[in-house]
């Protein structure tokens, strides 16, 4: 039996495990000494909530980038990207997905 292993494309390389932006900002505030319920109320946030974006069960929305970016000088653009990042790569990751994805590609392949 052949087995063929599939080529990926620049767009479709995936890294071993998708790293949700929680855990960057959780070794920011480490870096920084400040505590997740600390950071969680100076940017207004129920510690909850907060803690599930830490443990990457919760995505890091448009204002809570620009919450963070307003606490930590880092760019909202840049936690919007990671998220975005870690979105696409859980979704590469999705067999159900896939198997979609690739009928689609075998539809238009015959057009």
């Amino acid at each position: 039996m052949e087995t063929t292993k599939k080529i990926y494309a620049p767009h479709e390389l995936i890294c071993a495990e998708p790293i949700h932006p929680g855990e960057m900002l959780k070794d920011e505030l480490q870096a920084r000494g400040i505590s997740q319920r600390k950071f969680a109320g100076i940017i207004g946030m129920p510690y909850t909530a907060f803690n599930e974006i830490i443990n990457g069960h919760r995505p890091i929305t448009t204002d809570t980038a620009l919450k963070i970016e307003a606490a930590t000088g880092i760019t909202a653009n840049l936690w919007i990207g990671l998220q975005s990042d870690y979105n696409m790569q859980t979704a590469r990751r999705d067999t159900g997905l896939s198997a979609v994805l690739d009928q689609i590609r075998k539809a238009v392949a015959v057009l």
